[in-house]
Order: C-alpha cells, then sequence, then structure tokens
C-alpha cells in the first residue's frame, strides 16, 4: 500500500467495528481487488497486515449482511459497492405509518441505543419530516444520520450533568496521564477504584467531575500509604472522606486556637 494513508469516519467504526471501517475506506480508495472473493480477502491482507484472517471474514460478513457492501455472486467474479440502510428507489414524502427498516434497526443495534430512545426519536422525526413534507427515497439513511447525531448529543450532554457514579465506572486515560506526573502508575491508581465506588455508591452523591475526585483521591491514599507503611491501625483512619485521626484525637486537638489572635 506504500505510503498511502487510511481515515475513516467515526461513526463508521463505531457502529460497524474499526476493522470493518478500515476495510471500507480502502475499498473507496480503490485499492483493493474485488474480481473475487478470494482476491478480496487477499488483497485487505496485503494491503491491512495487521488485520488477522479471522477478523477480515467476520468483517466481510459483516458489511454484506447490513448491506454496506453487495457481493454480487460468491462463487463467480463479485463486484462491490458500498451501501447505507436499504432504500426505496422511487421519491416519496413520509407518513405517520412509516418505520425503519429490519436492517435499519439492526444498524442501529449495533450502537447498544436503549429502545426507549429509539421510540422517542422516531417519534421527533416522523413529526419533523411530516410537516416539511419533502420527499425522499432514502427515509432509512436519513433516519440513521439523525439518531446517531441525537445520540451523540445525548452522551455529550451526560457529561455535563451531575450524576451517580456508577459500580462500572472507569476512568478516562487522561487520568493516567496526570497520575503519571506524580510517577502514580496505572495500576497503583487502579488499586484504589474499588474503594472509591463502593464509598461513593453507598453516600449516593451526584457529581460530573469524577475523574477529578478519583485523581485526588488516588494522591490522597497514595501519599498517606507512603508515609503510614505497615501500620494498619493508622490506614483505618485514611478511607475516603473519612477523618484521618480518632475521634479522642481531634477531641483534644487544640491546635486551631493558634490560629486565634486576641490581641
Amino acid at each position: 500500500m506504500g505510503d498511502k494513508k487510511i481515515s475513516f469516519s467515526k461513526e463508521v467504526a463505531d457502529t460497524l467495528g474499526l476493522e470493518s471501517a478500515v476495510i471500507l475506506d480502502l475499498y473507496n480508495q480503490n485499492i483493493l481487488n474485488n474480481d473475487s472473493y478470494d482476491n478480496l480477502f487477499s488483497s485487505i491482507k496485503e494491503n491491512a497486515a495487521y488485520l488477522s484472517a479471522e477478523k477480515i471474514k467476520s468483517s466481510i460478513d459483516k458489511l454484506v449482511k447490513y448491506k454496506f457492501i453487495i457481493v454480487h455472486g460468491m462463487h463467480k467474479k463479485q463486484n462491490f459497492e458500498v451501501r447505507s440502510a436499504s432504500k426505496n428507489n422511487e421519491s416519496n414524502s413520509l407518513n405517520d405509518n412509516w418505520m425503519p427498516s429490519v436492517e435499519t434497526y439492526e444498524v442501529i443495534a449495533m450502537t447498544k441505543m436503549p429502545k426507549e430512545f429509539i421510540s422517542l426519536k422516531l417519534k421527533e422525526f416522523k413529526i419533523y419530516w411530516i410537516e416539511r413534507g419533502q420527499q425522499k427515497n432514502n427515509w432509512n439513511s436519513t433516519f440513521i444520520d439523525f439518531i446517531r447525531r441525537e445520540w451523540a448529543k445525548e452522551l455529550n450532554s451526560n457529561k455535563s450533568v451531575p450524576h451517580i457514579i456508577d459500580e462500572n465506572w472507569y476512568p478516562d486515560d487522561d487520568v493516567f496521564d496526570i497520575l503519571n506526573l506524580s510517577e502514580i502508575t496505572k495500576d497503583s491508581a487502579l488499586k484504589y477504584l474499588s474503594e472509591f465506588i463502593l464509598y461513593w455508591k453507598d453516600k449516593g452523591a451526584a457529581f460530573t467531575t469524577w475523574n477529578s475526585k478519583f485523581i485526588d483521591h488516588v494522591k490522597r491514599r497514595h501519599i498517606l500509604n507512603n508515609n503510614l507503611g505497615d501500620n494498619e491501625e493508622d490506614k483505618k483512619y485514611s478511607e475516603p472522606g473519612k477523618y484521618k485521626q480518632d475521634f479522642k484525637t481531634r477531641k483534644n486537638d487544640n491546635t486551631w486556637a493558634k490560629e486565634i489572635n486576641l490581641d
């Protein structure tokens, strides 16, 4: 393939998988030999040696199944055409009885959108286009594009809304990059993940800054553990959100009085 570069849509990769997106891009660049299935497979292997034979075969099957590519004659010469969801060649306006095709639902299902979200957005889609009265011959493709955009907005909007931590929550990659600056490895940070989630899950508090909170928690625990060594009695006061001293010690602490100036 020489110095040719591969580029592809993030939406395609999210929907079909990275391998399928790569193969589609190679096809669009007219790099692949599509005279036959065997030649197609060989040319993919030649131009994308990093893809395993199993991945190539499963990707071709997936692209064929969802009609993103069409194979004309599996045992004869095969030509591939990139296609979106099936569409009617005749242009028509949308009506209230319109429903996405089975293939369209299969493509959307690959993004793991909740059924309730799809149903709600389908109603919005139909109201909008029925009122416009515009004629199209690709309503399925139009709906896929619409709901992908809506799902992306939904995911992005959730990041700015305070939410309770989920038991499957996992820090972003940037978190580990920041912790590395403090010489805290990813493996070391992940040792504190379970206790962090358990504590805040029990608290039921909602935040938008779980990554920042995790960074602070890891740094605090890392410093405390380094200072406390193996003293288990002291370690019990270093839980997230807990006091660093027992009640008796805190009760007799009068260091705060030094900050009061009565003169």
